[in-house]
């Protein structure tokens, strides 16, 4: 039989247990007795796994939810809660990073290096998305994007850097995280309902996890590296202030 595991220990990143001990048939008890010795039961257990940067994650917060048993809809309402939660805490920062960090260095040093990492394998902004000169929707279905083929906290990284209404680029890089969690939360109820083995439905999980962010880059346009020929869509050279702007977001 498996080790107990105390709730506080699966966010303990010297201490949470192997992913493999969350499947199978010890699996499902395993993460009861800790949720039951969490405080808010359960379900603020899926809702730590869903919100919580360390630890097993959402693959451990959808099969939790499944054994409990939750309603999808309970399950995709406590993930959209993870991400408004996310969106609360990271505001402030962000904001602080793009108001001081160019004046301290510390900040500019610490702002630069996650706008890199948040930028990670996707396209810097045009510059139209930049200084808002084609509205707000371009950059606000970029930041949608991110969110769907990267997710929340990196596209609300970019959305800090774009001339968008703070509320409405929250909220579309929340929809499209919450578009990604949809596709991947029915993935997992359809592998549950073709084959009931927690196995299965966790190697599902994680594939899809896998799957779905590069699937997004070939479907979606916004999401696709732009090619480093030194010419714009359009066959044009960029100007020396499209450059310039570049530069700057790179």
């Amino acid at each position: 039989m498996l080790p107990a595991v105390t709730p506080f220990e699966l966010f303990n990143p010297t201490t949470f247990p192997n992913a493999s001990q969350f499947t199978g048939a010890h699996g499902a008890e395993t993460l009861l007795e800790a949720a039951r010795h969490f405080p808010g039961g359960p379900v603020m257990l899926v809702f730590a796994l869903f919100w919580s940067p360390v630890g097993p994650g959402i693959p451990a917060g959808v099969l939790l939810a499944r054994h409990i048993p939750l309603n999808p809809a309970v399950t995709f309402a406590l993930y959209a809660a993870s991400d408004v939660l996310g969106a609360a805490v990271c505001h402030p920062l962000y904001t602080l990073l793009r108001r001081h960090g160019g004046r301290v260095r510390p900040l500019r040093w610490i702002g630069t290096r996650m706008l890199r990492l948040a930028m990670l394998g996707t396209p810097a902004p045009r510059p139209a998305e930049l200084d808002g000169t084609r509205g707000a929707g371009p950059a606000l279905l970029r930041v949608g994007t991110i969110g769907f083929g990267v997710d929340v906290y990196s596209a609300g990284m970019v959305m800090s850097g774009l001339r968008v209404p703070r509320l409405l680029g929250w909220a579309a890089a929340i929809a499209g995280d919450l578009v990604w969690f949809a596709l991947l939360l029915g993935t997992s109820i359809a592998a549950a309902a073709a084959i009931d083995d927690d196995r299965v439905v966790g190697g599902v999980v994680l594939l899809a996890m896998l799957i779905i962010p590069p699937l997004a880059r070939r479907v979606i346009p916004a999401l696709r590296p732009v090619p480093a020929t030194g010419r714009d869509a359009r066959g044009a050279r960029p100007s020396g202030a499209d450059v310039a702007t570049r530069r700057r977001v790179a």
